[in-house]
């Protein structure tokens, strides 16, 4: 046998075998399949070989300059307490004397009742008040001195006649002393008389006459209720002490 006769034949075989495999396998069956898969290929190798760029991004960077720190501490300024400045804290050291006063005359009452005299002393008087907690919300004893956040407490004592003050004494150099008297001088309905000097005056000698206290550069001040915070119980409060004051002598 001849080799073109051996390549005839040996064709002859692969078409019948190719064409055993079409009639065994029916395409159109899986055309779908077909497209499906030549789509996704040619968009694989599109995306294979197509440059690859970085999606742009935004960055939004805040930097405060040296005008806004300006603004905002020119803003903070001018944000004012409005429970703060001189009346305001004038009404404060007013309210926590006077409270102080009100609290003496209660304990030396009490201590004349328990004993059936007054106390003898400043000393007993503070133990007096510490023991039996008369100290008004605000006000401590701290270091052997009755202070509060403003002030520093002074109280003078004299057992004949039955009399006493508290002078408060500011804590900074925007305050100025405040002085109560107990028994309370005579003074007009609705008002309280007390005595005022600025801190740097001389702390007078203790219990001075009005007269002495005038010509030493301190101030008789009243209390109105219109003019400063003070309400009628407070008012009748500090009388009704004094009265009772007055009464034990």
């Amino acid at each position: 046998m001849s080799k073109s006769e051996i390549k005839l034949g040996l064709f002859s075989r692969i078409k019948q075998r190719l064409r055993s495999i079409r009639q065994s396998i029916d395409l159109s069956r899986h055309v779908g399949v077909l497209v499906v898969l030549f789509v996704v290929g040619i968009y694989g190798t599109f995306r294979i070989l197509s440059p690859q760029n970085e999606a742009a991004q935004v960055r939004f960077i805040e930097t405060r300059s040296s005008e806004s720190d300006v603004d905002l501490a020119t803003a903070h300024s001018q944000i004012k307490n409005p429970f703060s400045g001189p009346e305001y804290d004038n009404a404060v050291r007013l309210r926590e004397t006077s409270a102080l006063g009100m609290a003496v005359s209660l304990s030396v009452l009490s201590l004349n009742t328990e004993t059936g005299k007054p106390p003898d002393s400043v000393s007993e008087i503070t133990r007096h008040l510490d023991r039996a907690r008369l100290l008004p919300p605000g006000i401590c004893f701290k270091g052997g001195t009755i202070v509060s956040e403003q002030s520093s407490f002074q109280i003078a004592y004299r057992r004949e006649p039955l009399s006493f003050e508290v002078l408060a004494i500011p804590r900074s150099d925007q305050g100025s002393q405040l002085l109560f008297r107990f028994p309370l001088p005579q003074s007009e309905p609705n008002t309280v008389i007390y005595f005022e000097a600025l801190h740097d005056k001389a702390i007078p000698t203790a219990l001075s006459t009005t007269e002495q206290l005038s010509a030493s550069g301190w101030k008789i001040r009243h209390w109105r209720g219109d003019a400063i915070s003070l309400n009628s119980a407070t008012i009748d409060s500090l009388k009704e002490q004094s009265a009772f004051l007055l009464n034990a002598r």
